[in-house]
Parts: structure tokens; sequence; C-alpha cells
């Protein structure tokens, strides 16, 4: 067996790093989701053009992220310590160029929801041939148009329109995971997802940043 075909997929990947992201007291282990992060990026680079740009801003926001938990590995070790530091030094509300570790958690929880719905629609979608477009127009509007500029809402608008149906849609997805897999595989990632997208919610109320918008 060659190298490339003992690689895990995907898949796989994802489910067993969401799943260890989360920890006790509603806390987010932060190297996990980085890791979580990649593996979905890599997935969705698979999808279609109208993801570039969701996998671009994620990616800019996973490696600022990690440089910080390289530069302070204990204070950026979850999202909890994270506000917390960034709290105590008055960070937290930075904006862009020197954005804090919460902000661009805040940015990645909203990629996240769109995520999350885009997959949840296409698995619960009854007919095989449903327009994945649709369901990802839908799940955009939702979540993160309201955050983009003209240009990227007119790119979006027309990378629609070069997705498959919902077919041929898991086919990428899935990688070599076999088809029997889809139902653990969407259960893992939309309980977890869920929960994660909670936590941070919950994180936001609690350091008082419900008022804190930061732009993509």
């Amino acid at each position: 067996m060659s190298q490339s075909e003992d690689v895990e997929p995907e898949t796989y990947q994802i489910m067993r790093t969401i799943e260890n992201s989360l920890m006790d007291s509603d806390n987010v282990d932060l190297e996990q989701y980085l890791l979580f992060w990649e593996h979905v990026c890599k997935v969705m680079g698979s999808w279609g053009t109208i993801f570039s740009f969701v996998v671009k801003d994620v990616s800019n926001k996973l490696e600022k992220l990690a440089q910080m938990r390289n530069t302070d590995p204990e204070s950026y070790k979850s999202i909890l310590t994270m506000a917390t530091r960034e709290s105590e030094n008055g960070s937290i509300r930075n904006l862009k160029p020197n954005r804090s570790g919460t902000g661009h958690l805040m940015v990645l929880n909203r990629a996240l929801e769109f995520v999350i719905d885009l997959l949840d629609g296409v698995f619960t979608a009854e007919d095989d041939e449903a327009k994945v477009s649709t369901i990802a127009r839908s799940s955009y509007d939702k979540h993160l148009s309201q955050f983009h500029s003209w240009p990227v809402k007119t790119a979006v608008s027309a990378a629609l329109f070069t997705l498959p149906r919902k077919t041929e849609f898991l086919i990428r997805l899935r990688g070599k995971m076999p088809e029997s897999d889809d139902e653990q595989f969407h259960d893992v990632f939309n309980r977890d997802g869920r929960d994660i997208v909670r936590r941070v919610n919950q994180l936001v109320e609690n350091f008082e940043l419900t008022d804190h918008n930061p732009s993509a």
C-alpha cells in the first residue's frame, strides 16, 4: 500500500479534531480547533470557486492565531484563557490590523455557522439532485453576506452557479470516506460544530462583546 493510501481521510480528521476541541466548562481547546479548521479548509478547496474566499479568509485568521499561540502558548491554550488574557491587557476589542485573537475567533465563528448550515442543508435535502447553489446562497446570506463588500458579494453570486448538485457535492466532500459514514460525519459535525458556536457566543456575552463586530 502506498503512503498516499495510508493517509486518513480529511473527513475523519475533521470529526476527530472537532470532538477533541470540546473541553470541560464550555471551553474550547484552541490547538485542536485550529487543526479542525485546517482540515475543513482542505475539504472546502474541492467544493468550488465560491469557497475560495472563505478558505482564504479563514486561513489568514488561523495563521494569526497560530502565531499568537507560538508566542504565548499558555494564554492561547483555549478560547477562555485567550479572552481572559486579552481582556486583562486591554487588546480584546482591537480591530485590524492588530486585531485580538478573540476578534479573529468571532470572525471564524460566523464562517463555522455558514459551513454547518450548508452541510446540514445538503445532508438533509431529500432530492439527490438538489441544487447546492440554493443551499449555499441561503447560508451565505444568513451568516456572511452582511460582512462582505459589494465586489465580494458579486463574485460569490457568480461562483454559486459553479456548484454541483447534491450527489456530486457529497462525492467531493467524502474523498476516501465510504458513503456509509455520511450519517456519522453529519451528526458529529452538526452536533459538535453547533456546540462550538454556542460556546463562542457565550464567551462573547460573558466578556461583554455583543456590541463588538469585527469585520472580515
